[in-house]
């Protein structure tokens, strides 16, 4: 594998690195909801184990977005949630009971599943996949604002919300795999970065064949 000029700059590859998790990671809707959540939110291993099903709210709050009460050491904060997670983790619960938990996964399992769906240079476990996202985030914080830590906090409002439509890659579409422009994108430089043909592509994102060789020539 090599690298292109794009890829040589570190925040660009962490880019690559979780759009790539949350692509590959489509084929399981269990383990694809558990990595959306860590990207959407920042979850820990200790949010991901006590989440349960009552946590997952159903109806958006006064800002117009949906939202999840996450628990760590007896302390909650609540998150904002981009619409395709929550669609997501409404499926995964839907025949669930209230207080089960909607990912039961151990912290090992964890760590496991996110190597799984990795790119093939780098491996993830939730932490690292965790710093990655916050990289990111931070690298758009601008005037003063901590946005990384009003989210930790579990602040809610317009602020955040408008910081998480305007830079966060879920909420603003970047990371929008059916999107044929961002999905023709990341397909270019997959390609480029691995030299892989577009059947084994379209075999590791699990995609069509004839959609992968559809985005190259976008």
């Amino acid at each position: 594998m090599h690298l292109s000029d794009r890829m040589k700059d570190e925040l660009m590859k962490l880019d690559f690195d979780i759009h790539y998790i949350s692509v590959t990671s489509r084929k399981s809707d269990l383990h694809h909801g558990m990595i959306r959540l860590i990207i959407s939110t920042l979850a820990t291993s200790d949010e991901l184990e006590n989440l349960v099903k009552k946590d997952v709210r159903k109806n958006p709050d006064c800002n117009g977005k949906y939202t999840v009460k996450l628990t760590n050491a007896g302390k909650s904060r609540i998150a904002y949630i981009d619409s395709k997670t929550h669609a997501t983790l409404v499926s995964i619960c839907k025949n669930k009971r209230g207080r089960e938990r909607v990912f039961p996964f151990s912290r090992e399992e964890m760590d496991s599943i996110i190597s799984m769906y990795s790119p093939p240079d780098r491996s993830y476990c939730v932490n690292s996949l965790r710093r990655a996202v916050i990289e990111i985030l931070q690298d758009c914080s601008f005037f003063g604002e901590n946005f990384v830590s009003m989210i930790l906090e579990g602040r809610t409002g317009r602020k955040v919300c408008d910081f998480l439509d305007d830079f966060h890659p879920f909420f603003s579409g970047m990371w929008d795999f059916e999107d044929e422009e961002v999905a023709a994108d990341f397909v270019k430089l997959y390609s480029e970065i691995t030299g892989e043909s577009p059947d084994k592509i379209a075999e590791i994102l699990g995609e069509s064949e004839k959609r992968i060789r559809r985005l190259l020539n976008y």
